[in-house]
């Protein structure tokens, strides 16, 4: 009987319209980009979409310090100048050992026996010592080069090019080494020493082309060792160097021990003057400089 008494209200109710029914949604304001989310309008006021991304800025391009912009280009030139010297440097080994590969093996022989130092010296006398100064000039090469690079790792600038340093540090060693030859022709001319002073001489020619052998090696190492590499690779390189040299003082004293036994004082004179004081020399401008 209840349920009789609701049927009319029901269908009232009906009439005016579904209680449960939401009203048009108001209208919401324009979502902008920093809105978290916005409506879509799809009738639905649960469908909910992201906003638009805004199109990310671009970070601030940082420009390094002027100082860095041009140390730059000078590493990079100064790795072309390295490559080309080293290429050139091997290329013209191979082509001197492809031309003189005889000679190259009696050099190596005179280096250790001091009979074939005396034959090669008297094949020189005869007209052969051609090969034998063209690997003197390899070494004076191969001398400034190494020279250079000292004097460009312990910081030291010598010329306003690098091509121009290179040059004055071969044309330095050679002055080095012609005017020592000057030296002894001198004192061949005074003294009756002639033959003893000609054989030390062509062993200071044998001797250097068989370290210009070995600063190909020290050259290419140290050009492109790395930093904490290079002190032991210089300590190795001067380890060499000064073996060959004492070797050789050896065998110039083997060669002069006739004289030097009743002229102490102008063969005291020659070594301080002529084979000491030039190393010297060499040492206060790297290290000291």
């Amino acid at each position: 009987m209840a349920i009789l008494f609701l049927l009319p209200s029901f269908f009232a109710a009906q009439e005016r319209g579904n209680p449960f029914e939401l009203g048009p949604r108001l209208s919401l304001p324009e979502a902008d980009g920093d809105s978290a989310v916005a409506a879509a309008d799809t009738g639905n006021p649960f469908d909910l979409v992201a906003p638009a991304s805004r199109p990310a800025r671009p970070a601030p391009a940082v420009s390094p310090p002027p100082a860095k912009r041009e140390q730059a280009p000078r590493q990079s030139w100064y790795r072309n100048f390295l490559l080309i010297t080293n290429i050139g440097i091997l290329l013209l080994l191979t082509i001197l050992i492809t031309l003189f590969r005889g000679q190259v093996g009696k050099a190596y022989r005179a280096f250790l026996n001091d009979n074939l130092l005396s034959q090669l010296q008297r094949e020189r006398e005869a007209g052969g010592g051609l090969p034998y100064y063209i690997f003197y000039g390899f070494f004076l090469i191969n001398a400034g080069f190494f020279v250079f690079l000292l004097f460009r790792h312990y910081g030291l600038d010598i010329a306003y090019n690098t091509w121009a340093g290179l040059f004055f540090c071969v044309a330095g060693t050679a002055g080095l080494f012609l005017g020592k030859h000057l030296v002894l022709g001198f004192l061949a001319f005074v003294f009756p020493i002639k033959k003893e002073v000609h054989l030390y001489s062509f062993t200071i020619i044998i001797f250097s082309i068989i370290l210009g052998f070995f600063l190909v090696v020290v050259n290419l190492m140290v050009s492109y060792a790395p930093e904490n590499a290079l002190p032991p690779v210089l300590i190795g390189a001067y380890s060499g160097i000064g073996a060959i040299y004492f070797f050789r003082s050896l065998r110039g004293l083997f060669i002069s021990n006739r004289f030097a036994l009743f002229h102490k004082f102008h063969f005291l004179l020659y070594i301080c003057t002529v084979e000491i004081a030039p190393v010297l020399v060499l040492v206060k401008l790297v290290f000291y400089s």
